[in-house]
């Protein structure tokens, strides 16, 4: 069950955007998929429930007709998502030749009756015989801080490059930039027009309702410290020069959060991507886990933020906690813990995080300097992993998502004063030089 913690994007305070308390989202075993039937001797919940994929007899029509549930939805229409080659909705998918079943096909949205309670009616939802789990879903926030710029934005200049060790990587014989490797970036939007992105955009999906536009700035600065066009002779360079697929998932300050389509950005990765990028977090959401785990079993390497509420009771964020997504703290340019930046057993390695240059909308947005600013956030560390994670699989193509993780923290800095597996650091502080060797 999902808890009311505070969604936050700044330092400074800003509007919650609002949990959906009318939606509840259950996964229906396979035993419970709608066969083929006549519709007239099918219940008006009956037929509601056979158009969202769900036998027309089960416990979820009964409560359509009883007006419990107001609406059923599949939350992934049949090929939604799927790119060139990608299995179909309904098949197993492959890695490494080996087939597992997928997971997150048969979720399902309900929307909660008028006078009913979300919690209550996922409670009873979760105890039907055709239903695996039911939940009301978790809001996911963004991990970033915007940090109040001076009179010239670019002055600090774009130091964790160089914490990295970027530059020598690039130096290197053999170097070769990521323009092969698209990064998946499920976030706020982007600004496709923004003059050191609009050449590395590989594709743009809006999954809500309304504006594509990118009015909280998040996704076009994730974006720019992955893939910010290089030499150019504007603003900043980002990490790999990689192309972004930019997933519109998260909403704006105050509006509602829509956990299916989130789902549905997610999802929308498989056969499109290698890499994903999700620099945001909350509580631990089952349908989120299943989906990821299909993400992966397609090969896309998952990277996620470790969170930012280290002085607010260091919380457990997903999906950086699921074991075999990469989970990135950050640093500062001591190469310290950020003090905001989340601890656990969880954390995979940092990477730097604070006072971090990137490209912001070129036009006025929720708030912020527009065109590049710098901000603070595990939001800001996870990208830098992202763009490194894309550069390893441009060298070598064939590694799984589980050896290019490894690769990346076997290879890591040991700061000073961090023991091995330190719940602080992980394995390190990010080394992009060798991580190519």
């Amino acid at each position: 069950m999902a808890t009311n913690r505070e969604y936050r994007l700044w330092q400074h305070e800003v509007k919650p955007p609002k949990k959906s308390e009318r939606t509840v989202i259950a996964k229906v075993s396979g035993d419970a998929a709608a066969a083929p039937m006549p519709a007239a001797v099918m219940s008006a919940g009956g037929r509601a429930a056979h158009r969202a994929g769900v036998t027309h007899d089960s416990g979820l029509a009964r409560l359509l007709d009883n007006g419990h549930v107001a609406s059923i939805e599949n939350v992934f229409d049949e090929g939604d998502g799927e790119g060139p080659g990608a299995p179909p909705m309904f098949a197993a998918v492959s890695s490494g030749g080996r087939t597992a079943r997928r997971r997150s096909p048969r979720l399902v949205a309900l929307k909660v009756g008028k006078g009913e309670s979300a919690a209550q009616l996922a409670a009873h939802v979760a105890r039907m015989n055709e239903v695996e789990y039911a939940f009301v879903p978790p809001v996911r926030r963004l991990f970033a801080r915007r940090k109040k710029a001076g009179v010239d934005p670019l002055a600090s200049r774009q130091w964790g490059h160089g914490a990295i060790r970027l530059g020598h990587a690039r130096a290197a014989r053999g170097f070769k930039n990521a323009t092969t490797i698209t990064i998946a970036v499920v976030d706020s939007g982007i600004d496709t027009r923004h003059p050191d992105l609009k050449q590395a955009i590989a594709g743009y999906k809006n999954f809500l309702r309304g504006s594509d536009k990118d009015f909280v700035g998040h996704g076009t600065h994730v974006a720019g410290i992955i893939a910010a066009t290089a030499g150019n002779g504007l603003g900043i360079s980002g990490v790999c020069g990689g192309r972004i697929l930019a997933l519109k998932a998260l909403p704006r300050d105050g509006q509602e959060f829509d956990a299916p389509a989130y789902y549905r950005a997610l999802r929308y990765v498989i056969g499109k991507a290698q890499v994903l990028n999700l620099s945001l977090g909350g509580d631990k959401d089952p349908a989120e886990i299943d989906i990821l785990h299909d993400v992966m079993a397609a090969g896309v390497v998952v990277i996620a933020a470790m969170g930012n509420e280290h002085d607010e009771g260091n919380p457990t964020e997903y999906p950086a906690a699921i074991p075999e997504v990469c989970a990135v703290g950050a640093t500062d340019e001591r190469d310290k813990r950020a003090g905001f930046s989340n601890t656990g057993r969880h954390i995979d390695l940092v990477a730097p995080g604070v006072a971090i240059l990137s490209t912001t909308p070129t036009f006025r947005y929720d708030d912020g300097e527009m065109e590049y600013d710098s901000w603070d956030g595990t939001s800001m560390a996870t990208p830098y992993v992202a763009g490194v994670a894309a550069l390893v699989l441009a060298k070598w193509p064939d590694l799984t998502p589980a050896q290019v993780i490894r690769k990346l923290m076997s290879s890591a800095d040991r700061v000073a004063g961090a023991k091995k597996g330190s719940t602080s650091y992980g394995a390190g502080r990010l080394n992009c030089e060798k991580a190519l060797k």
